[in-house]
């Protein structure tokens, strides 16, 4: 299995990326996270070993693209000599630069390099901005909170455009998404995914309970938990286009989320409109997906069950007909295999 790992830099996805490692480690698998840009300076350092990732941007365009291609014949080598091992491809399907964007990756790179499945890792936006400030190889650049979200942006459509050229997903995941998700997608593709669904207000209350209820889901499915990435648009009510810029690709991204799911999974535990939740839930509902809801209250409007497939008012039911689709999936997957 080989993943392409897009993000923008400064996104922490190496948290994540290394604990998916452990834990399959843990599990008996080979699986190595090997990274674009280090590949690529390796490369550079018999041209100029005073090259860095600072200065790599600044290269000609053509020479940025004899780096990448020695590279990745580099990384092709590695895995032709490991049979039996997974890797994680850490890249950037582009660079933002002197306030534009750089082309890095394009569809005859991917050819080459074959990955089954992408992934793009988001991070919050104000994160992104301090860790680029941290980072010595971006200490002397001044990149805003603006141009983090047009990278952001940039990042996660061009690779979902090289992707399905490719006839390939690709997946956007939290940063701080629990390392099963990546771990299930690699090791565990074909099984059902859910995208859960639920209400993000009053987080202090209802969170304890939502947290357990989509600890159950990660036993019979890959989920998908709009909580491993809160991009904070509410942060920047003091900026009018941020905020319309955040809360935009927050709908985007939880949107995008639905797309890669098999199924959406609301959890009302308490009365509280979300506009969220409503808009999530026909938006699956309007492309095909299955949505079950979760409503433990005896009234209801008409407009309640309408855009939903199943409604329980007990949990235990819920999760019961999850793990019957879950197993039709899991039977109707051997059955392909035979």
């Amino acid at each position: 299995m080989i993943v392409f790992s897009s993000a923008t830099a400064g996104s922490n996805r190496t948290k994540l990326e290394s604990e998916t490692v452990a834990m399959a480690k843990s599990k008996g698998k080979k699986l190595i996270i090997v990274n674009l840009v280090d590949e690529m300076i390796k490369a550079a350092s018999e041209l100029n070993k005073d090259l860095d990732p600072s200065t790599l941007p600044n290269l000609d365009k053509k020479v940025l693209d004899v780096l990448k291609e020695d590279a990745l014949h580099a990384i092709n080598d590695m895995i032709k000599d490991n049979p039996g091992t997974d890797y994680i491809i850490d890249g950037h399907t582009s660079f933002w630069w002197k306030s534009g964007p750089i082309s890095l990756m394009d569809i005859d790179d991917f050819k080459e390099l074959k990955p089954d499945i992408f992934i793009t890792i988001v991070s919050p936006p104000g994160e992104l901005a301090e860790s680029l400030k941290k980072k010595s190889e971006w200490s002397n650049k001044k990149v805003d909170l603006y141009e983090v979200l047009l990278w952001s942006e940039v990042e996660l459509y061009t690779t979902d455009l090289i992707s399905k050229t490719l006839d390939k997903t690709n997946y956007t995941i939290g940063v701080s998404e629990d390392p099963i998700t990546l771990f299930n997608l690699i090791y565990h593709p074909k099984m059902l995914k859910i995208y859960a669904s639920y209400s993000m207000e009053h987080r202090d209350v209802s969170y304890n309970n939502v947290s357990r209820f989509v600890a159950q889901l990660r036993k019979m499915a890959i989920v998908f938990d709009p909580r491993s990435v809160d991009l904070g648009a509410y942060r920047y009510s003091y900026d009018k286009k941020l905020k319309e810029i955040v809360f935009n690709q927050t709908v985007r991204r939880d949107y995008h989320m639905i797309d890669q799911a098999d199924m959406v999974v609301i959890h009302l535990s308490r009365l509280v409109y979300s506009s969220g939740v409503d808009s999530e839930r026909m938006h699956a509902h309007s492309t095909g997906k299955k949505v079950f809801l979760y409503f433990p209250f005896s009234k209801y409007s008409p407009f309640t069950p309408y855009f939903v497939d199943k409604m329980f008012n007990k949990e235990a039911e819920l999760l019961k007909s999850l793990k019957e689709v879950s197993a039709m999936k899991e039977k109707g997957r051997r059955g392909s295999n035979d």
